[in-house]
């Protein structure tokens, strides 16, 4: 068995890596690695961190470690994130000794994995999300760096659509399977068909929430607002403008809730029925953990473009037994969009889908490997 030393987002930061973060490192850990993972601390982004959360409940192999000091006034307006990460990196592989670095994300974890293996000799493997890699390398920003960060990488940890990126400058890269749930938790629990249908919009609010589409799925809701309820589970710099336009738009009643942490999803999707998952705004494709937790406890999904499913059959990945509970709307017109839900859920049987059995094992094993091997 490995020792992983595992830079990169964690809750209680929200967001999807950070989730992924949560249920991979678990899943390794009871396959028998010691996960020691290295990350910020509780305050470093109030807005962007799921309130009220005490303790984590990790597998024993798995140790988190913090930033905790305090750094001085030094340079206006920089809190020297990338420094404080490196320092508590080399504290833990110091005294922990692990076979290998692997970071979730290139800025700033990945730089530090980096620093950190030039210091030590430890091989590092280095992934990233969709935003870091095209904000930072697609564009150019920082070309001779990424050359050397990625190039000496034991392993660059990409996916089908940015591999051609990594390909130029990394020799060893591994194209590794989309985050897939684990059924174990992700499962329908006790689903039946609600008089009410609880529909749904959860994701980080930023300052261009309209990319995610939530601006059509408001104007949806104006349409439904006699039939169903609604919830808002979100969290970001751009909430106040996305509730304020949506004070202009219906007089719908909407709950409105803070993000939950991971472990904690799959009990909420299970008391929502239909989870909109708009893409058709979005500047380059993504894959929406949500939008897969959600199948997989038996809530439909609302697409506004190419079927998410599909996507997913793309990657190699066969999810045919989901399909009953994904429902694309029409592009601009929010009446016939609404006109579709209620025909939707008045046709839809109780879903009760059997877990596939090879994708999570699969996913979870395709990382092991790439690390690892």
């Amino acid at each position: 068995m490995a020792k992983i030393a595992l830079i990169g987002k964690y809750p209680p930061l929200e967001g999807g890596i950070s989730s992924k973060t949560y249920w991979l490192s678990n899943a390794l850990a009871a396959r028998g690695h010691t996960i020691h993972i290295i990350t910020d601390g509780i305050g470093v982004d109030a807005v962007h961190t799921i309130p009220g959360i005490d303790q984590i409940p990790n597998h024993p192999n798995i140790f988190v470690h913090r930033i905790a000091e305090s750094v001085p006034w030094h340079i206006p307006n920089d809190q020297h994130r990338v420094i404080s990460l490196l320092n508590k990196l080399l504290e833990v592989l110091s005294r922990e000794k692990p076979d290998v670095i692997a970071s979730n994300y290139l800025v700033p974890y990945g730089l530090a994995a980096f620093m950190a293996s030039q210091i030590t000799g430890i091989p590092y493997a280095l992934g990233h999300g969709g935003s870091d890699i095209r904000k930072f390398v697609s564009n150019g920003i920082w070309p001779d760096l990424w050359r050397t960060v990625l190039g000496q990488a034991k392993r660059v940890m990409t996916d089908k659509d940015s591999r051609k990126v990594t390909e130029k400058l990394s020799g060893h890269t591994s194209c590794l399977i989309p985050y897939i749930p684990d059924s174990t938790f992700f499962h329908p629990q006790n689903r039946a068909k609600r008089q009410r249908p609880v529909l749904g919009l959860i994701g980080k609010a930023n300052y261009h929430w309209r990319h995610k589409g939530w601006h059509r799925a408001i104007d949806i809701w104006q349409q439904m607002k006699n039939s169903f309820d609604f919830v808002v589970i979100s969290q970001g710099v751009g909430l106040t403008d996305f509730r304020t336009y949506v004070s202009t738009r219906t007089d719908t009643v909407i709950i409105w809730q803070d993000f939950i942490p991971p472990w904690e999803m799959p009990g909420l999707l299970n008391q929502i029925d239909g989870l909109f998952c708009f893409e058709a705004d979005l500047p380059f494709p993504m894959y929406s953990n949500v939008a897969l937790e959600a199948l997989f406890c038996g809530v439909s999904i609302f697409v506004d473009n190419k079927c998410v499913t599909q996507n997913y059959k793309e990657h190699g990945l066969g999810l045919d037994r989901y399909e009953q509970g994904v429902l694309e709307l029409s592009d601009d017109d929010s009446s016939k969009a609404a006109g579709q839900i209620k025909s939707h859920f008045a046709s839809l049987p109780a879903i009760c889908v059997q877990p596939d059995p090879v994708t999570h094992d699969e996913y979870v094993s395709n990382y092991e490997n790439a690390i690892i091997a």
